[in-house]
């Protein structure tokens, strides 16, 4: 058995030992989490291994996070105990010790499975998953992706969807499965784009998608797409850091220069490789080496340096080998060998093909692929069924507004309706009150103008009434006082009458007798003058 099987091996049993201490432990963890308090020191060291960890103490954060873990346990504080193991397994795993990765985190997914916690449980798969990428367990690595991936959209966490479908795309992309790599990575994209506070995640997506179209040969494809994940990566917002953006320039760089290599223009990538690798070299990035070299090999080769491209490939190998990064080590093994067929040495070329198609057969094995198709059915049926709920809970929705829309609908006629009938009645009611309006002014105006002739005759008449006597001879009337008066006195003093005395034609003759006549047929001075 070779080391590395004998690794292989051990790594499962570990694992397997993990998940069978969960399972009998689960009732009592369980049990134990019905208790929401957390224990204060647990607390505390972990705490404490967390600003180690920030510092970049990886040491005392180790030792640290095994002490939170160790109280934790002896009090119960099964949240704790989680948080420790998962942050534990990442630290392990950016420094790039995945097998104790795998250790670690295997015991934060038991923890965290029976919690309930399903955000954390979600991180933990991924990271999980992220650790047999890594080594180039793809089987595994999907597995725990696609449980991952189930959580994500239970919880409805567009950013964990994101970042899971990132990462199964670039795992379908390392095996060969383009077109399957590109459907999950353009869905990919689409989630980041729902979560714009999280401009890291859409900067990753889409130069995992880049990186695809470069080995699609779709070149138009890869500078738009680069272009947006470095504005999405200078974004300034909380959630990117400068170790992202540290990160990030290196994934771009690194894609610009394989784009030159690929379009013909490897010159142009040397100056971009040896600044990533001057980057990879400072953070002691053991992984970054490893690809940047693997890119000097090919642009090197490209050149017609074989001395070169040889001695940037066998770097490539050892940096891959000694973090145990098999499909560096692949794509590693794979160009050496056509670097030694180039420049005739059949016999070397065919050491390193043969070296390449036995870690292939480790890497990809029929077994994982059958499990992988499993799991991609059993996602597109967990996918459709979400689908489905949700359709018909929007089909729901959408019966309860129809419904609605049909009550208003309803509603608004009879109100509408209502309000005509109102208007029509204050339309009718209101042209009544002005038919009667304009009867009652022409009325008042008819009784203002009755009144008006009544005032007038009052102030030309004035009438007298009652019992008036007077004598019968002399015609003379007696007033209140006793008196008698003439008449014509007694008219004035009690009306407004005036008198005028005249001689009528009866009474002409007797007193005038014959000159009666004459002053009749005489002048009006004549007659004056007599009278």
């Amino acid at each position: 058995m070779s080391s590395l099987q004998l690794r292989r091996f051990l790594l499962v049993l570990v694992a397997a030992c993990v998940a069978g201490l969960g399972g009998s432990r689960s009732a009592g963890a369980q049990k134990a989490l019905t208790s929401p308090v957390r224990d204060s020191l647990a607390g505390a060291l972990f705490a404490r291994a967390m600003h180690a960890d920030s510092i970049g103490d990886l040491e005392t954060a180790i030792i640290e996070f095994r002490r939170a873990i160790q109280r934790a346990e002896i009090a119960r504080d099964m949240q704790t105990l989680g948080d420790a193991w998962h942050n534990g397994g990442v630290l392990h795993w950016t420094r790039a010790n995945y097998d104790s990765a795998l250790v670690w985190l295997h015991h934060a997914q038991v923890l965290r499975e029976v919690s309930g916690e399903r955000a954390a449980f979600g991180r933990t798969l991924n990271t999980l998953g992220s650790s047999y990428y890594q080594l180039g367990q793809y089987g595994p690595a999907l597995e725990a992706f696609f449980r991952s991936l189930t959580v994500w959209r239970q919880t409805q966490d567009s950013v964990g969807v994101a970042r899971t479908l990132t990462n199964i795309g670039k795992t379908y992309h390392d095996w060969g499965q383009l077109e399957r790599a590109q459907d999950v990575l353009r869905d990919a994209v689409d989630a980041a784009r729902l979560v714009p506070r999280f401009p890291i995640t859409l900067g990753y997506a889409l130069n995992s998608l880049a990186m695809l179209a470069i080995d699609r040969r779709d070149f138009d494809a890869v500078r738009p797409l680069l272009m947006e994940s470095r504005a999405q990566y200078s974004t300034r917002f909380p959630s990117v850091t400068s170790a992202d953006s540290a990160g990030a320039w290196s994934l771009n760089t690194s894609a610009q220069a394989l784009l030159h290599i690929r379009e013909g223009h490897p010159e142009f990538a040397l100056p971009l490789l040896d600044s990533v690798r001057q980057v990879a070299t400072a953070r002691n990035s053991v992984r970054g080496l490893a690809r940047v070299n693997l890119y000097f090999g090919e642009a090197y080769h490209a050149l017609g340096d074989r001395t070169r491209a040889r001695a940037a490939l066998a770097a490539s190998l050892a940096h891959s080998r000694s973090v145990d990064q098999r499909l560096l080590m692949l794509d590693a093994l794979r160009q050496l060998a056509v670097v030694e067929e180039s420049a005739g040495r059949s016999v070397v070329a065919l050491g390193h093909l043969r070296a390449y198609h036995a870690l292939r057969d480790t890497v990809f094995d029929q077994d994982a692929a059958q499990r992988i198709a499993v799991m991609q059915a059993r996602e597109e049926t967990e996918r459709a069924r979400m689908a489905n709920l949700e359709l018909r809970e929007a089909q729901r929705t959408q019966a309860v507004i129809i419904s609605r829309q049909r009550t208003a609908v309803v509603l608004g006629s009879v109100i509408l309706v209502l309000a005509l009938s109102l208007a029509g009645v204050l339309v009718f009611t209101n042209r009544r009150g002005r038919l009667r309006e304009s009867a009652l002014a022409r009325a008042n105006a008819d009784l203002n103008t009755a009144n008006g002739d009544l005032r007038n005759a009052l102030s030309d008449v004035r009438t007298l009434s009652g019992l008036i006597p007077i004598c019968s001879c002399c015609k003379k009337v007696r007033d209140d006082r006793g008196y008698w008066e003439a008449v014509e006195t007694y008219v004035s003093n009690h009306s407004d009458a005036s008198f005028s005395h005249g001689i009528c034609e009866s009474c002409g003759p007797v007193l005038y007798g014959d000159l009666w006549d004459t002053m009749e047929d005489g002048t009006d001075e004549q007659y004056r003058a007599i009278i």
